[in-house]
């Protein structure tokens, strides 16, 4: 079985003082690791078979392709090495969920809600192709964009194009038992790309993703409609694992969820608000919210484990960044994983973020019937409302956290990102007062590009000249 944060064996393994380390660093750290500690972190528990084991350093999956990780700072704790086997290592525990008996189902466009309710089906396992919009980065590599224009995707397209070239190689995740793509109010790029993934689907179901109108509240029409597509949903999985799903089962899936995001909402406030973990292992934490890395009983364990080491850095005083840094809000993800580094190694630090999935953040009430939870909770999500509306949650994040600067880290072609940028940014200088730096993230490469370290480099003095 999973094992519970308050139950590692720290004894085994202390800690050392929190701090940043790079690569070379991390391989000597490992080296002190005990055995019998590496033994007992599986995936699928209760499962403790040895194919399934997954503490291994960055090393491992650098030799695997993962180039980029030769160049990143990692966090150094036992919670933190443990997260990154777990994370690199889920290409392989999708393939052996496939090998193991599970159905295998792909959620594409809505970040978040799907996923709830195919992990509530005893035996399925939901993931992202959304998230492949990672891999050129860290493999330093242009393979699947190569493969997405071969599909019919040109270059001035929304990174997110990688997953289309990842169904077409057909190994990078097994080809799923469903497809479930949701559509309407979404990222108009990655509408076409689940268009152009159909082709290598087995089946495909289409969902409809609704507008929201409001800047606040639950639209009850919505709901409902959002609720009669989530029934459609439930529908077609029973019909894919002759398992009917009941109410009970529902409900303890929006439980298990609501264990995460509860775990990863204290994360954040420990993290952006006490500087104990690094904006690069939050990112990840964050992300976590949509598939759970396609386990959640044993990413549940995972960001257990970091809420741990978080608090008793908190409790301690200690801080993986300093006090004084700069503090800045970040919006959009960045696609490019070694921005987040080179903020915080010129003294930076990010205190908030928009990184277009606060429906995956946002709890789930547990008090309302399962399906019609899920949708209240989907009505917070990012990118379904106006700009106006997604500026909202950077203009209480930047107050909350008295943030010095806004930066918003675009992608050239991305529908979402070529007006809405100017758009937040705008508000942001009027209401608050504070610079906005904007910049679209290049493309695939060993190191940051020049012209983006210089404007990054100028954004920091600009606001230290500010205090």
């Amino acid at each position: 079985m999973a094992i519970p944060a308050s139950g590692l064996m720290t004894r085994e393994w202390p800690d050392p003082v929190p701090a940043r380390i790079g690569f070379e660093e991390w391989a000597e750290l490992f080296e002190t690791i005990p055995d019998e500690l590496i033994q007992r972190f599986h995936y699928f528990p209760p499962n403790q078979e040895q194919w399934s084991l997954y503490l291994f350093p960055p090393q491992t999956f650098a030799i695997y392709g993962c180039r980029h990780l030769r160049r990143l700072k990692f966090d150094n704790s036992l919670a933190a090495l443990r997260m990154w086997g777990f994370v690199q290592n889920e290409t392989e525990r999708l393939f052996r969920a496939r090998q193991t008996g599970r159905h295998v189902v792909a959620c594409m466009g809505d970040l978040g809600a799907l996923p709830v309710i195919v992990n509530s089906f005893p035996g399925c396992v939901a993931f992202y192709p959304d998230c492949i919009w990672w891999t050129p980065f860290v493999m330093e590599s242009q393979v699947l964009f190569d493969a997405a224009a071969e599909q019919g995707i040109p270059e001035a397209t929304c990174f997110s194009r990688a997953a289309l070239g990842a169904f077409a190689k057909h190994s990078y995740f097994p080809d799923p038992d469903l497809v479930i793509a949701a559509t309407g109010a979404s990222c108009d790029d990655y509408s076409g790309v689940e268009q152009l993934a159909a082709r290598h689907a087995r089946e495909m179901l289409w969902v409809e993703s609704p507008l929201r109108r409001s800047c606040g509240g639950v639209e009850p029409p919505t709901v409902e409609f959002l609720v009669s597509e989530y029934r459609r949903v439930v529908e077609r999985l029973e019909r894919l694992t002759g398992h009917r799903l009941s109410e009970e089962e529902l409900r303890r899936g929006v439980a298990r969820a609501n264990r995460v995001r509860q775990a990863v909402a204290q994360l954040r406030q420990l993290a952006y608000g006490a500087g104990v973990l690094p904006a690069l292992e939050m990112m990840v934490i964050e992300f976590g919210n949509l598939h759970f890395y396609s386990d959640i009983g044993e990413w549940t364990a995972v960001v257990e484990h970091l809420l741990v080491t978080a608090r008793a850095r908190a409790d301690a005083g200690q801080r993986v960044v300093a006090e004084d840094a700069l503090r800045i809000v970040w919006v959009t993800p960045p696609a490019d994983p070694l921005l987040l580094c080179y903020l915080e190694d010129r003294g930076g630090r990010v205190v908030g973020t928009e990184f277009v999935i606060n429906q995956a953040l946002a709890p789930i009430d547990e008090t309302k019937p399962g399906l019609e939870a899920i949708a209240c909770s989907f009505m917070a999500a990012s990118l379904i409302g106006t700009s106006r509306q997604r500026a909202e949650l950077v203009l209480r994040q930047a107050s909350e956290r008295n943030a010095e600067g806004v930066l918003i880290s675009g992608i050239l072609g991305g529908s979402h990102c070529a007006m809405e940028a100017r758009l937040i940014a705008d508000r942001v200088k009027a209401e608050l007062d504070l610079p906005v730096l904007e910049f679209d993230v290049a493309k695939p490469g060993a190191e940051i590009d020049r012209q983006t370290r210089t404007r990054i480099d100028a954004f920091l003095e600009l606001l230290r000249s500010r205090r």
